[in-house]
């Protein structure tokens, strides 16, 4: 994000209090035609590529899901209850 802002100087209002006599006039109209400016830049083809890969990746991860259900049926899978509670206290669950 880039911000600009166009600001006039003590001295520039300095010189023309000096150089004119009319300081308060001088000094308003000079602070009326300060103006701050915001630029945002918006990459839409960045934005767009992400997009699409995150909804390029799915739901749910079958092949680990298969790989698991494998393993609970086999009778190979064997959880751990203090683990399970550790992860889910992490986890928020």
């Amino acid at each position: 994000m880039r911000v600009e802002a166009n600001q006039v100087s003590s001295s520039q209002i300095e010189l023309e209090k000096s150089s004119n006599g009319k300081a308060s006039q001088q000094t308003s109209s000079a602070t009326v035609n300060v103006e701050d400016r915001a630029s945002l830049t918006n990459d839409s083809t960045t934005v767009n590529s992400l997009t699409q890969k995150a909804l390029a990746v799915p739901d749910v991860r079958q092949v680990k899901v298969d790989a698991l259900k494998q393993q609970v049926q086999s009778g190979q899978y064997h959880a751990d209850p203090a683990e399970t509670a550790k992860a889910m206290r992490e986890n928020g669950a």
